[in-house]
């Protein structure tokens, strides 16, 4: 039977998308795919579901699969505009929608502009009697002697008035700021609902829609069938997250690798066996085409107009639905046992990709449609680092500790932030670099506070010699301390700089510690770098500590002043 033919449907069987349990959803970088489960009943003959009301759905990633007594024939989605009251909605939105509405009633009842005009008619009332009030008391004025006809009880009644003029003033004005401050704050509260409709909407709706995914079943016999609708919704991302907690003294470094997810499809996973994926959909399986790159004299005129073929992009994963819709050819299925057979499908192989990675989520995860962070645990690795410390003290007076490890787990590390944290105290906030299965890498977990360093005020002796071509020598000493605290045997680089000259006129002398630059072997325990950098190689036992001299000389004419600049090296 083909798309073409006419058929007769014997049962219809309709189902809303939010009755059919979602079990699995796998996430990815920008997007995730959906899996709800339908178990029904089919009878002879040619059998419509229909499942209603998707709330987000990338029409052309459906799939579906199954397990018993029938043939997948067709796979099809429409979409129709409806009006509001019939379109389809998450529970979310209809919540967001009542909010809205009830908000826009609430300040259609309070009615400020007509609030305020009754006020300002009673605040006119109140000036008008407090005027009229005010001409009683008026003194009349006869041949230039002014007659008063002020008494007792005149000035007993002003104050009385004035008193009462005061008291409904402010009443009047405080009426006014409630209803205003009322008024601001529904307008607060209606922007923030309209802004989390169009977040939410933004994602799979453009309009009042009502989505349907079609499946026909033929089937020779009433039974019960198994299927699994698959699809993709946008809306949905995850970011890898990890805690490294370095435990000096068991010498372990253990990484809690996370998934932090985001979702704001609409519609929310309870109870979901989850997955994450390193995978890309959106980038495609097909490899683009490289234009040509041509260069040309621009005309003095006319601007030349610079072209360019695009390579098409396309075979994006995720997308195998068109292939499913325009397959016309049956299969029948084997003959049923228990287990379920897989129920027949007409569709194209992909291969699976090679170049990415599935997590598995071990517990089962509800992840709601709030677009904020939830956070699942992917593994916790546990490494044996080999550990060192470093310090710069004329740049920090600290040690850091660095750990040198292999990933001998599984696990792709992908590059993501880090929390660092020494023996459970938290030390700082890292990036980590995508670390490969069986691959070396190093990172720096912060400052260790039981390694004291102590950088010494910097000693000089300046002095002059020469009769006719004098001279200016200053010497340099710097003495450094480095005491370690712990119960443990530690090593440790310490980095200064002996400065480099720049001028034959400047003669610079490393006196300590000395250094054979002919045998550099020899020197076991300090070395002079390429950038001048002297580094000592130490070993400290456990509650001991070692003092470090750098002592040196620098001569100059006398007539020449000497200019001091910072480069960076390594």
């Amino acid at each position: 039977m083909t798309d073409k033919e006419d058929r007769t449907i014997n049962n219809t069987i309709s189902i809303k998308a939010s009755e059919c349990p979602v079990t699995k959803v796998t996430v990815y970088k920008d997007r995730a795919e959906v899996c709800r489960e339908i178990n029904t009943t089919v009878k002879p003959g040619i059998n419509e579901l229909r499942i209603k009301e998707f709330v987000c759905i990338d029409e052309e990633s459906i799939r579906v699969e199954g397990k018993g007594a029938a043939t997948i024939a067709e796979v099809s989605f429409q979409s129709k505009y409806v009006t509001e009251d019939q379109a389809t909605m998450s529970e979310k939105e209809k919540a967001l929608n009542d909010q809205l509405r009830s908000l826009t009633e609430e300040k259609k009842a309070l009615d400020l502009a007509n609030q305020k005009e009754i006020l300002n008619r009673q605040w006119k009332v109140l000036d008008q009697f407090a005027a009229t009030a005010a001409k009683s008391g008026q003194v009349e004025k006869k041949d230039e002697q002014v007659l008063f006809k002020l008494d007792d009880n005149y000035f007993k009644g002003m104050k009385e008035f004035m008193k009462e003029y005061k008291a409904i003033g402010k009443q009047l004005e405080n009426e006014r700021l409630d209803l205003e401050r009322k008024n601001e704050e529904l307008d607060r509260k209606i922007e923030a609902v309209e802004r989390n409709l169009n977040d939410l909407r933004g994602n799979y709706n453009t309009g009042h829609e009502n989505r349907e995914c079609i499946v026909v079943l033929e089937a020779e016999k009433e039974d019960k069938v198994y299927l699994v609708v698959s699809y993709v919704v946008m809306g949905a991302s995850w970011i890898p997250s990890y805690d490294l907690r370095m435990f000096t003294e068991e010498g372990s470094l253990k990484i809690f690798y996370y998934g932090l997810i985001y979702q704001n499809s609409g519609e929310d996973w309870n109870d979901v066996k989850l997955y994450l994926s390193t995978a890309e959909p959106s980038v495609g399986g097909t490899i683009p085409n490289l234009p040509m790159t041509q260069l040309a004299i621009r005309k003095p005129i006319a601007l030349a107009r610079r072209t360019m073929s695009p390579g098409a992009v396309g075979g994006a994963m995720l997308r195998e639905a068109p292939e499913m819709m325009a397959c016309s050819f049956s299969m029948d299925l084997a003959p049923r046992a228990a287990p379920m057979p897989e129920m027949a499908f007409r569709h194209v192989e992909v291969s699976e990709s090679t170049t990415s990675t599935t997590y598995e989520i071990a517990r089962q995860s509800t992840i709601p449609s709030d677009n904020t962070e939830h956070k699942v645990t992917v593994a916790i690795i546990e490494l044996k680092p080999t550990l060192s410390y470093l310090s710069v003290p004329k740049v920090v007076p600290h040690a850091f500790l660095q750990a040198k490890v292999v990933n001998n787990s599984p696990y792709t590390l992908l590059s993501g932030r880090t929390n660092i944290f020494l023996d459970n105290s938290f030390v700082a906030k890292a990036e980590i670099k995508a670390v490969a299965p069986k691959e070396e890498f190093e990172c720096s977990l912060g400052v260790d506070p039981s390694i004291r360093v102590d950088y010494k005020p910097l000693n000089k002796v300046s002095s002059q010699s020469g009769l006719i071509s004098k001279s200016n020598t200053t010497t340099y000493e710097q003495n450094i301390e480095i005491k370690n605290l712990h119960n443990y045997a530690i090593k440790i680089v310490v980095r200064d700089n002996l400065p480099r000259s720049l001028d034959e006129k400047i003669k610079v002398t490393l006196l300590l510690p000395q250094i054979d630059n002919k045998h550099p072997e020899k020197n076991e325990k300090v070395k002079l770098t390429k950038s001048n950098h002297l580094e000592w190689d130490l070993d400290i036992k456990e509650m001991d500590k070692v003092d470090l001299v750098l002592k040196y000389a620098v001569e100059h004419p006398a007539s020449e002043d000497v200019e001091t600049t910072l480069a960076i090296g390594n």
